[in-house]
């Protein structure tokens, strides 16, 4: 009897230790299927997080160019309305009406009377040229009191400043001296975007000699007209 208790002694211990051991065994395999999953959790979040940061910084690239482009175009209009204002004036009634009283004023003080071309009626100087109309019959040629060469200019009267020429005319004055055939012709005008007075004191011959005025009252008076400065 005494054999057989320690038999069934042994063999119980060994059930519980082998139970032990199949206990260790289950607990560790948990713990790395565990770690697994989270490693898994955790690779697939960070790969979220860097998913967030590349779409974040693609919306900010878009916004920054978007908002370049809609600066670059607004800068663009800016410039294209500004050089569409400037081309479509022309020469205003306004401004006419500021180099008339410009005109009248500066006549008086230099004792002179100077004639407005209206439109209308034409301009005939003392010796005997009839503006606006021999801007297109004439041949009109540059010249200045320090040098001797002279220079054919395309000049015609365009008030609009839409027409092909180099020199547009859009203001006449003149002024007959009383003596034979003197008289100071002035040709309001715009060059290359530019104001630009040109004088003709012509008595003879069959071209037009025109020069720069170096009245300096008169120069600035119409630059400042024309620029709206007055």
């Amino acid at each position: 009897m005494s054999k057989v208790r320690k038999v069934c002694l042994i063999i119980v211990a060994c059930v519980l230790v082998v139970a032990a051991g199949v206990m260790v065994y289950l607990t560790v395999q948990s713990g790395k299927s565990s770690n697994s999953a989270s490693e898994v959790t955790t690779s697939k979040t960070t790969k979220k997080a860097k998913l967030r940061i590349r779409h974040v910084s693609h919306n900010d690239s878009d916004s920054n160019s978007s908002s370049t482009s809609q600066s670059s175009s607004s800068e663009e209009s800016s410039s294209d309305d500004q050089s569409s204002k400037s081309n479509q004036s022309g020469w205003t009634i306004a401004q006419e009406t500021h180099l008339y009283n410009f005109m009248n004023q500066f006549g008086t003080k230099m004792k002179q009377k100077y004639k407005e071309y209206n439109g209308q009626e034409p301009i005939t100087t003392l010796a005997g040229e009839k503006y606006p109309d021999d801007l297109s019959k004439r041949t009109f040629k540059l010249y200045s009191d320090n040098s001797k060469k002279t220079e054919t200019i395309d000049i015609g009267w365009d008030p609009s400043l839409k027409k092909d020429y180099d020199y547009h005319v859009v203001s006449i004055f003149n002024c007959n001296v009383g003596n034979p055939e003197q008289h100071i012709t002035y040709l309001f005008s715009v060059h290359d975007g530019q104001p630009v007075v040109l004088v003709d004191q012509t008595t003879n011959g069959s071209d037009c000699m025109v020069k720069e005025t170096a009245n300096q009252e008169v120069r600035t008076a119409f630059a400042n007209i024309f620029e709206g400065n007055n």
